[in-house]
């Protein structure tokens, strides 16, 4: 276990580094965790660029002024889109690389819990599964070449590294296979070997899978009901949220803290080239055996093929990077 004061003093050596120039990329740091990990790192450099995507300009707007009086030497530029959409994703991407040279750290995060039902984009993608993985990893392969210009590039993933689950192998997107407990597990284990796959083509780059455990956010409260949910179903599903809210209140960690363990990861020396899973008190997680049967197998690289034959489908064949 890392504890809080080990981590409060790697920020703060980090921070004494009066790091410069840098470039961070932001998907899922409007709220929650990732919004608590932004705020720690903008207190934690000289100066930095910071590109964020997110829904609403308009609602991030107070955001912004905090960030601001946290670190007034932040570039920060907010481009409004969906990160549930590849489309928007690429058209984030695309922004910066028109404005920045480089990326030194990409911080991944959005999601919804999958607990009403599948719901899907005018993508045609189910919304958990392209915000836990899809959208991720099409940022992730979209910026490769801004990586690669850094010294040191760092990608983080916020989600269950190092629970990494058996996958439905005749359903890798679960077409027909969806349930919630499915979903999380498959996003996971597809996570782990797809960054498995990158780092053995980009051998410069840290790959950190990372589980924060329970928090206190309002993860619990975007709950919704699927499309044609009965009155009964719609009942239940808030029940679940008041129970799981209270549940997360009460037992979950301070935002604050996950934020500043995150921020922690993402940036300390620990971490080298390759893939690192990190559970919810720092502690690094070894690959269980289904991973490990899975690497043997050549599965890093069937995942990757996979998930391009989906970008591929959405985007169009020229869309394949």
């Amino acid at each position: 276990m890392v504890k809080i004061q080990a981590i409060a003093q790697g920020n703060k050596a980090y921070a004494n580094e009066r790091n410069a120039g840098l470039v961070f990329v932001f998907a899922g740091a409007t709220s929650g965790i990732g919004a608590s990990t932004l705020e720690k790192l903008a207190s934690m450099v000289e100066s930095a660029t910071f590109h964020i995507i997110g829904r609403s300009v308009s609602r991030f707007a107070t955001q912004h002024s905090k960030l601001s009086n946290i670190n007034p030497n932040l570039t920060i530029h907010f481009f409004e889109g969906d990160p549930s959409l590849l489309s928007d994703i690429d058209a984030f991407s695309q922004r910066i690389k028109t404005t920045s040279q480089k990326v030194d750290y990409l911080f991944l995060s959005p999601g919804l819990l999958p607990m009403a039902g599948p719901h899907y984009t005018k993508e045609t993608l189910e919304l958990c599964f392209a915000l836990s993985y899809y959208s991720r990893l099409r940022l992730t392969s979209n910026l490769f070449p801004h990586l690669l210009a850094s010294p040191r590039p760092r990608i983080l993933s916020v989600l269950n590294g190092g629970k990494e689950k058996p996958l439905i192998e005749d359903d890798l997107g679960l077409v027909t296979r969806w349930t919630p407990t499915a979903v999380i597990a498959q996003t996971t284990t597809l996570t782990t070997l797809a960054f498995e796959h990158l780092a053995s083509q980009h051998k410069d780059i840290t790959f950190l899978h990372v589980y924060p455990g329970l928090v206190r956010t309002g993860i619990f409260s975007n709950l919704v009901a699927p499309q044609g949910a009965g009155v009964w179903e719609r009942v239940k599903l808030a029940l679940l949220r008041g129970v799981f809210g209270v549940l997360a209140w009460v037992l979950g960690a301070n935002p604050e803290v996950a934020g500043e363990r995150c921020a922690y990861v993402l940036t300390s020396p620990t971490y080298g080239p390759g893939v690192w899973l990190v559970n919810e008190v720092g502690d690094l997680v070894a690959l269980s055996g289904v991973l490990s049967k899975y690497k043997e197998s050549g599965w890093p690289e069937k995942v990757w093929g996979f998930t391009l034959g989906v970008f591929e489908a959405v985007l169009g064949k020229d869309a394949v990077v």
